[in-house]
């Protein structure tokens, strides 16, 4: 919805205006005024606390905006995890860390990965979900991935091999979606099919 808000507030201002110009009294006038005003400021207070993550982590103010939406526990630990996942590569020979990739579930792990992966040296992650997709695997194609953000059953059925070799965690002990729905990191090789048959059904929308 948010895209429809600049277009409500506008129609909403326009009959506020309209509703003040009625108002015979200037005093009542300016009252109706002053009321606007604080309730809008109320509004953006609440809008603020609630959506902007200015609150300490883990403190109750955090853990009440979280009851409302849930992005702010998403937001932790993303550091942690590329940091784990530049550990995985170092642990790789030395011809597969040059050429290893790195391949994400979520838009966020992919965005954590390109965000912070270049203080570590890492490649830019690839993904299937939305825009990630129409990026592709790359040139070449993928012989040894470190893999984010998907279940060990799911890779089992695209790769030969699938190894555990790594967790998501974060320092805050937050549970959050890497750190509880898919903690593991793998590194796999071998795809079973070709990659163009296996992207064509790896895209999705999150």
């Amino acid at each position: 919805m948010a895209p429809a808000y600049p277009m409500l507030l506008a129609a909403g201002a326009v009959v506020s205006e309209r509703r003040l110009d009625a108002v015979a009294s200037e005093r009542a006038r300016v009252f109706r005024l002053a009321r606007f005003y604080a309730l809008v400021a109320a509004g953006a207070v609440l809008a603020i606390a609630v959506v902007v993550p200015i609150a300490p982590v883990g403190s109750r103010w955090w853990n009440a905006g979280n009851k409302v939406q849930d992005d702010w526990r998403e937001e932790i630990g993303w550091q942690e995890l590329v940091a784990e996942v530049a550990r995985v590569r170092d642990s790789l020979s030395a011809d597969e860390r040059g050429a290893v990739t790195i391949m994400a579930g979520n838009y966020g792990e992919a965005g954590a990965i390109d965000l912070y992966g270049a203080a570590y040296g890492l490649p830019k992650v690839i993904s299937g979900t939305n825009s990630y997709w129409l990026r592709g695997y790359g040139p070449a194609e993928p012989r040894t991935l470190i893999i984010i953000g998907l279940s060990r059953r799911y890779l089992e059925r695209h790769f030969e091999s699938v190894e555990l070799a790594g967790h998501v965690k974060n320092s805050y002990g937050i549970a959050n979606e890497e750190t509880t729905s898919h903690p593991d990191i793998f590194v796999c090789r071998r795809l079973k099919e070709s990659w163009s048959e296996f992207w064509r059904h790896f895209r999705n929308y999150g």
